[in-house]
């Protein structure tokens, strides 16, 4: 899902109770929480949320962003926590945070807690933060948003019961080099799929490999583009979670013009699964990567794992 249509579920009272918001870069998560978190608390009408200039919009803003004065906005139902520890954010102000949430609303309709940097909520943390989210309350809406520079960085437990708002990449894949590497790759995948032969597989990882980029062990840009190269081959552009062209919505661009040559047939609907579990996978492969294996073979590891 992606922000405006977040916005929209939350002017209608929709929007799940956990959202997690990703992608792009911190100051764009902050802000948009601020948006999700004045359309769930504005006193307008639906179709007129957020306003703005309610009394609700107006003193919805992000902690230190003004001056500490008299007049530096404050809602008492829209607490954010930041973190509190140098890399982890604790159990204990997770604890202090979800004792506000046990009370009824102050003032508004319900309440907006927003999570700075959940990708750094230690283990203890995030499961005092799951028992909440199972725990509804139950007399007015409360929301939780968990921002995160990608939601693969939160424990499963959290991913499985929050819904992603996928804000774009913060790494932007030019849309001809995934064309160029989209083509050989389907179709090592496509003589997999008629012979059955492994030596294809090693084909398709070659080719993800041939796209260069991977002697920087923390580069994230050679790992984006081979899951972008993968989405691509699905046939309907990039779904949420990569954005291949760099837009906010997450889709690829269209092949140019003048490529000469037809773009990858779409994947077969029982393939696709398989195909989006490996595209996920990639995005966490840096780890291994950092661990000393070779780029080459993670990708045959993983082609192996969720192709064959």
């Amino acid at each position: 899902m992606n922000l405006d249509a977040a916005a929209a579920a939350a002017r209608q009272g929709f929007l799940y109770p956990a959202v997690i918001v990703h992608g792009r870069d911190l100051e764009a998560r902050r802000e948009a929480a601020l948006t999700i978190a004045r359309t769930l608390l504005c006193a307008e009408a639906p179709e007129l949320r957020p306003c703005g200039v309610c009394r609700h919009c107006r003193r919805i803003a992000w902690p230190g962003a003004a001056a500490e004065t008299a007049e530096a906005p404050f809602h008492p139902d829209f607490r954010v926590l930041e973190r509190d520890l140098k890399t982890s954010t604790s159990v204990d102000s997770v604890r202090e945070l979800l004792k506000t949430a046990q009370f009824s609303p102050f003032e508004a309709r319900g309440q907006v807690f927003v999570i700075a940097s959940a990708e750094t909520l230690t283990g203890e943390a995030a499961n005092a933060l799951l028992k909440s989210l199972e725990e509804p309350h139950t007399t007015a809406p409360r929301h939780f948003l968990l921002l995160a520079p990608s939601r693969l960085d939160l424990l499963p437990t959290l991913r499985s019961r929050s819904l992603a708002i996928f804000l774009g990449s913060a790494v932007p894949v030019d849309p001809a080099a995934v064309e160029a590497v989209a083509r050989p790759f389907a179709a090592a995948l496509d003589a997999y799929a008629a012979s059955g032969a492994a030596i294809h597989l090693l084909s398709a990882a070659g080719a993800l490999s041939a796209a260069g980029g991977w002697e920087d062990p923390r580069a994230m840009r050679p790992w984006v583009l081979a899951a972008a190269v993968v989405l691509r081959t699905l046939g309907a552009g990039s779904p949420q979670g990569v954005s291949a062209g760099g837009g906010q919505n997450g889709t690829a661009s269209a092949p140019p013009a003048d490529s000469g040559r037809r773009p990858p047939a779409p994947t077969p609907a029982s393939a696709r699964p398989a195909r989006l579990a490996f595209a996920e996978a990639l995005l966490t492969a840096p780890a291994m990567r950092l661990r000393g294996i070779t780029a080459e073979r993670i990708l045959e590891g993983l082609v192996a794992r969720h192709l064959a």
